[in-house]
Formats: C-alpha cells, structure tokens, sequence
C-alpha cells in the first residue's frame, strides 16, 4: 500500500474481529515505532506489548473503562523516558520533546497497522497510576499512549476534515492559500523552473572542467 492511500484509509477503530493477528505483523508495527524520529535521536522510549486477556481488561479499566479495548487482540502501550530526554534538552526536553517522540512512534504505528490490514485506535485517556499497576511501569517512565490493534469488524466513515485552504497559511500565520489548485499550479511551476536553473548551472559547471 502506497504511504499516502495508507494515510486517507486509517480510521480508529473501536470494534474487532476475534481473530489473532500474526506475530510478523505485530514486529513490522512494533519495528516502524523504532524508525520514528525523535529529539536528537534520544529514542527514549519503550514499547510493552500486551495480549494476554486479562491484562487487555485491566488496561481498558485504566482508560477510563473503555472496555471496547479487551476486544482488541493486542495492545501496545507506549512509555517515555522523560529524564532521558531532559539530560540534553532540559525543562522543555522532559516536558514537551519526550511527548513528541511518543507521538511520532505512535503514528508510524498506526500508518504501519493499515498498511498489513489491521485497524488500530490511539488511547490517550488513562488513570496513569492505575496503568502503571497493571503493567510495572517504573516510576522514571511516563505512559503516553496505549495503541489497540486487531482485525477491524467495522467500517468507519472518514470523519469530518478540514480543507486544505481552511488550515494552511502561505508564507505568515493568516495569509491563507484562497485557490489551492491555483497555488499548486503556481508552485509546480516554480519547482520546475528550480530544476531547470539547477540543471543549467551542473551544466556549465561540467562544461568548466572539460576546458
């Protein structure tokens, strides 16, 4: 599957199949979570992979007793290592950096799920002590996420999403792109015109050493 269709297919999936998902599947998503970028490279976090039912229960309880969650064959909980990242970056490392690259792994998850034909949901909403209980998290790693990812049993709708020209500034905050496909034009146009200059000067460049 191409990256962008990948992108336009994932939804959040909330309702599963009773079917196992391969381990292989479960790797390729676990190994696109390493591949996610992170501040400085720090790769500060860690990946608990959970399928045994009675501790898919227990994190569902922890989520605000989502127990859609249980249905979910496997759950990947994503924790951070705050003080790893503050060690370079500071304050604003272990409070905001750390979340970053969470989120970045957690996304490579997800676009790495539907690309096997597996749904996932992202679950950010948890009693944090009682996640921690569950799953032994040491008290130096923070909980950021919990992924479910199964056999999806629906077929979500793709919500509601803003144009493009409702989100993209050009330029400066609030300069908004009024005729996107105008804009495109203009700026396939002016990339074209880039390689052409770049071209010409390799060109002469080689010309210069043949003299």
């Amino acid at each position: 599957m191409e990256t962008l269709e990948a992108l336009r297919l994932r939804r959040s999936i909330r309702n599963y199949m009773d079917v196992p998902v391969e381990f292989e599947k479960v790797g390729n998503i676990l190994d696109a979570a390493r591949l996610a970028p992170s501040a400085g490279n720090v790769q500060d976090w860690k990946f608990i992979l959970v399928t045994k039912e009675e501790t898919r229960k227990k994190i569902a309880e922890a989520c605000l007793k989502q127990y859609w969650m249980q249905d979910a064959p496997v759950h990947i909980v994503v924790v951070c290592h705050p003080k790893k990242v503050a060690a370079f970056y500071g304050e604003k490392g272990e409070k905001v950096y750390c979340r970053h690259n969470s989120a970045a792994a957690v996304e490579n998850m997800l676009v790495a799920a539907i690309d096997q034909g597996l749904g996932s949901c992202w679950v950010g909403a948890f009693e944090e002590d009682m996640l921690r209980t569950a799953l032994k998290i040491p008290a130096n790693a923070s909980p950021e996420a919990v992924v479910t990812v199964g056999y999806a049993a629906e077929k979500p709708q793709m919500p509601q999403k803003f144009k493009i020209e409702n989100i993209a500034f050009f330029e400066s905050y609030g300069n908004r792109i009024k005729d996107i496909a105008a804009f495109m034009d203009y700026y396939g146009e002016h990339v074209q015109s880039a390689i052409k200059k770049g071209k010409e000067m390799f060109k002469k460049v080689l010309e210069k050493k043949k003299q």
